[in-house]
């Protein structure tokens, strides 16, 4: 067997993953992808991606989402038939050393809630469960453009990182160190944007944006504290499907926590339907031992 461990992903690589992703999503009915992007973890040095070979297949994997270093979320896929023989818990101990090398302090296991296999791992683990996602996509059908729309759309420059900095921190609530990598990486890759909501020349929502491919994940969605509560984030989402679709995009995603009641209300009434349902199950790093 053979372990390697990687901070990104080859073309070759991915193609490797794709390719298990699809056997076990036909075995185990998952919907979900594997997310094959580093350039949002919060260090870039970070080994991030680990893969055991048989010979030239790939036969288990385990990747992390790393965007603060106050958590990391873990997804792990192995192949059917080589399940149960140790790979994932070398794998998990190999990111676990990474992850104390960074003071990461915890991790997130992140399944979907029909994965049987899945379960049976965070419940060997201890992990304990914390919330659910739910993954939407907007559904064409249900969707109605606005005839007018009280704010105006901005798409920033990197002149306004430390502006969005501060708004995004009025909004979510995060670290000045947190909130600035993460504006910093969206401007620095080619597959992610920013969209701004104007109102009488004050910014007062934020909204960001991924492409993989046909498809597109809106995320980073907020209003300030003080316009909360008006339709301004019904008025933002607008704005942002609108620019995305006149750019010929036509399958849009949106995440949401099952803890966020409002947010999830205002997606659904926007035309968006639940597709995936995602399990996060919380466990501190240093115990993270099979």
């Amino acid at each position: 067997m053979i372990l390697k461990e990687l901070k990104d992903y080859s073309d070759n690589v991915v193609n490797e993953v794709h390719h298990l992703e699809q056997i076990c999503k036909d075995q185990d009915n998952l919907k979900g992808s594997i997310f094959v992007d580093t350039t949002m973890n919060f260090n870039q040095e970070m080994k991030s991606i680990f893969l055991m070979y048989d010979g030239n297949q790939l036969i288990s994997l385990l990747t992390m989402f790393v965007p603060t270093q106050h958590e990391a979320e873990i997804t792990a896929l192995t192949l059917p038939s080589q399940r149960g023989k140790g790979y994932f818990k070398e794998l998990l101990s190999k990111a676990v050393q990474e992850l104390i090398k960074y003071e990461i302090p915890e991790v997130l296991f992140v399944l979907e809630s029909q994965s049987i296999t899945g379960k049976q791992v965070v419940q060997h683990l201890a992990a304990q469960y914390d919330f659910t996602e739910y993954s939407m996509r907007l559904d064409d059908r249900k969707y109605v453009s606005l005839n007018s729309n009280r704010l105006k759309y901005l798409k920033p420059s990197e002149e306004d990182i430390k502006r969005l900095i501060e708004i995004s921190m009025r909004i979510f609530e995060d670290s000045y160190e947190d909130t600035q990598g993460i504006i910093v990486n969206i401007f620095q890759s080619a597959t992610r944007d920013q969209y701004l909501g104007i109102l009488n020349d004050e910014i007062i929502g934020m909204g960001s944006s991924s492409r993989d491919g046909d498809e597109v994940s809106i995320f980073g969605f907020g209003i300030t504290p003080e316009f909360r509560n008006k339709g301004y984030g019904y008025d933002l989402l607008h704005l942002i499907v609108e620019q995305l679709k006149r750019s010929g995009i036509r399958e849009i995603v949106i995440e949401v926590d099952s803890n966020n009641a409002h947010a999830f209300k205002l997606y659904q009434k926007f035309g968006f339907q639940i597709e995936i349902a995602f399990e996060y199950y919380r466990k501190k790093t240093y115990k993270c031992t099979i």
